[in-house]
């Protein structure tokens, strides 16, 4: 695994169609200015495996100013990470530069730390510093070759996830990588490593440490890509869950549910949306929170203050773990204050028309899953719901629009006059 010299195989079989035409020009023309141009990372370890590569990164020697020089419509970004991003239509192609473990490195007491991340390095410092073997292999598409440094392609022969390195120290480097082998597993169907599991469960406090929007990121990783069952399956076993719904057992057939739907709609080529995820994820932790407030100031508040202080408790918990937008907050709020109309019939025409209400119901059906509501009632609304319209609205026209049409309209009338 720490071998010298890398494992060179040839893909007699492999051919460029799957590779997007515009890719295929940016490493010509790295290539062309003197520089290495190899494809790194999942889309190599997807494509060994036989399934469809939707992400195609590029490693290469040149820095960043280099390769926004050599390439049109490039730049960069990130301050930890200097990436460059390649503008072809509608995709954007990552490109990054070799990379070697920083010179010191301290375990983060809050991983919000900055690092010396921009250390350049050669192709072997840069296979060395990630994460697991299988996400360390490079594809040369002129030589049509997988360069391996660390034994990634017998990893993905014996279907192992192993990490590169101790792997104590990876995941203090950085704690989302504990989140990264959970989804893995459940992704690919393989076995953690006995090492990793260990050290996983040694280092699972780091990830209260992770910030809010990167959590939300690897969540969405989970959750909403078609292997959410396995995902909740693999945190499951891990107990990595806890450290974002410290609750989360006792929500466990609801939780379920949701993953269920979530790998059902995206089999059908739709998404969930994440704030309705959360919503029927974070249900039962607003049940209990909302009969607690029953019990303790129900004599003094009314039922629609003490369901609204019920979602709001609930949200400021969440928000301590995972970022969640006001537009994300609203939502939940109003699919869960509609479940009390729907349970009780009232107000059936105002509540019909209210912009929430194919998702209160979806969710009213999704509890009735789990034997919390009558299925009968669900099949009421279900059939009085109105039609899911496919057009979304156009966006409203922002003012500054609105004052440069006019201020444009002026000037023709003016040149014509």
């Amino acid at each position: 695994m720490t071998s010298r010299k890398p494992k060179v195989v040839t893909l007699d079989d492999f051919e460029t169609d799957c590779i997007p035409s515009p890719l295929i020009e940016i490493h010509r023309r790295l290539r062309r200015g003197g520089h290495d141009a190899l494809l790194v990372g999942g889309c190599i370890r997807d494509f060994l495996l036989g399934l469809s590569p939707k992400d195609f990164d590029t490693a290469t020697d040149a820095r960043p100013e280099k390769v926004r020089k050599l390439l049109p419509k490039a730049f960069i970004i990130g301050r930890r990470f200097r990436l460059v991003h390649a503008r072809r239509g509608d995709t954007t192609y990552e490109i990054a530069t070799y990379r070697k473990e920083p010179p010191s490195i301290k375990s983060p007491r809050g991983g919000r730390g900055v690092s010396p991340e921009n250390t350049y390095g050669n192709q072997r410092e840069d296979a060395f510093r990630r994460d697991f073997t299988i996400n360390a292999l490079y594809l040369d598409l002129r030589r049509k070759a997988v360069i391996d440094y660390v034994g990634g392609i017998r990893d993905l022969n014996d279907r192992m996830i192993r990490s590169i390195g101790p792997p104590d120290e990876r995941f203090q480097e950085d704690p989302v990588r504990m989140l990264r082998a959970a989804r893995f597993a459940a992704k690919l169907k393989f076995t953690i490593d006995a090492e990793v599991t260990s050290a996983i469960h040694a280092n699972k406090y780091l990830l209260a440490h992770v910030s809010r929007s990167r959590m939300r990121d690897e969540l969405m990783k989970l959750f909403l890509t078609g292997h959410g069952v396995a995902s909740y399956q693999s945190m499951m076993d891990l107990n990595l869950l806890a450290s974002v719904f410290p609750q989360h057992k006792a929500a466990g057939p609801m939780i379920e549910q949701a993953m269920l739907e979530s790998d059902e709609r995206h089999a059908s080529g739709h998404k969930l949306s994440p704030a309705y995820l959360f919503g029927a994820m974070l249900w039962h932790f607003y049940s209990d929170r909302l009969k607690a407030l029953e019990s303790e100031r129900g004599e003094n508040m009314k039922a629609g203050e003490l369901r609204q202080h019920a979602c709001y408790d609930v949200l400021r918990m969440t928000r301590r773990y995972v970022t969640l937008n006001r537009e994300a907050q609203q939502f939940i709020l109003s699919i869960y204050t509609l479940q009390n109309r729907l349970e009780r019939k009232l107000n059936i025409r105002r509540t019909l028309d209210h912009p929430r209400i194919r998702a209160a119901i979806h969710l009213l059906a999704l509890r009735a899953k789990v034997g919390e509501v009558d299925p009968t009632l669900v099949a009421w609304w279900e059939k009085r719901q109105p039609p899911q319209v496919a057009d979304r609205p156009r966006k409203k026209r922002s003012s500054r629009h609105d004052r440069r049409s006019r201020y444009g309209k002026r000037q023709l009338k003016t040149a014509r006059s």
